[in-house]
């Protein structure tokens, strides 16, 4: 790509850096169309988006072009049970099945949320290889995951529940709110009412999308030959039994982020559908003691609570080390910049959001050229560095 994009936004003149940073990108031709925002002490100092949103690129990337993010979602999810355990809602340390019974079937009576959020109930997807239309039926899925055996003892290892964690999450969340008020909510309306709406974020980032927003949303650009969730893993050698399970029951294929079911159905693991503001905002909030624009959606002790590191080792379904909090990825290897108290959590492809408390930074980045890395992406290292080098 030439190095005359244009670059839309705003961006602060001490931030300058990370501007040049987001056009290399492009001038790299690493890029499409993407959008990056910065949040610092609950201000936005960085607002840019460039390029195009479809392969052909004839439709321009907007302020408010929305993209799939994959498992960036489940950052989004983790922060709808940090808000309701801040309530007094959910009790970390309680039997999951204190708020969904069913749960306790198989061996799993005595998972704690602690560890159902921090991918050690074991429950990492379907036993049986299921339909894409399995995923958009809330209740079945989450009925067949409630009878299933773990792929281990609960609490003693950890595999990335990849697609269904949105799906177990987000029932802990639907049946303690109903437990509290009578009333049964979706994870996606608990994110609109309590965490995106009242930071103004709302019209940034959706977990189940209305048509009527389908307009705004980008194509999503697999990389040729690795369209398949899990391309590449295991070195060519067989998955294990866990990691089969979470990546292919169902097989999920980049390209399904491009349909109008998966955008509308609620899979809070994998499709929420926004931008770097949406994210920034929130990550902006939880990075300010849950302050943003005047409103709280948390506070500083349910932060602490939500972040609370549960285990750091090798994942069984991911084959690398994890630092998992209560739905987060906790820093390690200054994945998301040099404070080790930093968490946040990245997409298949390249999107990422995280927080920084130490220097109240929230960061978002989407985009829809995918990339195959799944921690380290280039577009995404040069960014952070640049916003690191800018606060230093």
């Amino acid at each position: 790509m030439s190095d005359d994009i244009e670059i839309h936004g705003s961006c602060a003149p001490a931030f300058a850096a990370v501007r040049d940073a987001f056009a290399v990108n492009f001038n790299d031709g690493k890029e499409v169309g993407a959008s990056f925002v910065l949040v610092q002490a609950g201000e936005v100092v960085v607002d840019l988006w460039a390029g195009f949103a479809d392969a052909a690129r004839t439709r321009p990337w907007q302020a408010d072009t929305l993209i799939n993010t994959y498992s960036t979602t489940k950052g989004m999810a983790a922060t709808v049970v940090g808000v309701l355990a801040d309530e007094g809602l959910i009790d970390y340390a309680a039997k999951v099945a204190d708020y969904w019974p069913e749960f306790a079937a198989a061996g799993k009576a005595q998972v704690t949320v602690a560890q159902l959020l921090s991918h050690q109930a074991g429950i990492c997807g379907p036993r049986e290889r299921l339909e894409m239309e399995a995923l958009y039926d809330w209740d079945g899925l989450c009925t067949i995951l409630a009878a299933q055996w773990p792929f281990w003892e609960p609490g003693t290892a950890n595999g990335y529940h990849a697609i269904v964690f949105g799906h177990i999450a987000g029932e802990v969340a639907r049946r303690a709110y109903a437990l509290k008020h009578g009333v049964t909510k979706s994870l996606g309306q608990l994110f609109a009412e309590k965490v995106a709406g009242p930071i103004g974020a709302d019209g940034d980032y959706y977990i189940g999308l209305p048509e009527a927003e389908d307009g705004r949303v980008a194509e999503m650009i697999p990389v040729a030959g690795a369209d398949q969730l899990g391309s590449g893993m295991g070195g060519g050698k067989r998955m294990n039994d866990a990691a089969y399970s979470a990546m292919a029951h169902p097989p999920l294929t980049a390209h399904i982020a491009n349909d109008r079911a998966w955008r509308a159905a609620e899979v809070p693991g994998a499709n929420g559908q926004g931008n770097a503001r949406g994210i920034a905002k929130v990550y902006g909030a939880l990075a300010n003691g849950g302050e943003l624009g005047g409103q709280s959606i948390i506070s500083q002790r349910g932060i602490e609570a939500m972040t609370k590191e549960e285990c750091f080792r090798k994942d069984q379904v991911i084959g690398v080390r994890m630092r998992w909090s209560r739905g987060f990825i906790l820093n390690k290897a200054e994945l998301y910049g040099p404070n080790p108290d930093a968490f946040g959590h990245s997409g298949w492809g390249g999107s990422f959001g995280f927080a920084d408390s130490k220097a109240k930074l929230g960061v978002g980045y989407a985009m829809n050229q995918m990339d195959t890395n799944i921690f380290g992406d280039p577009r995404g290292v040069r960014l952070i560095n640049a916003v690191y080098d800018s606060v230093s």
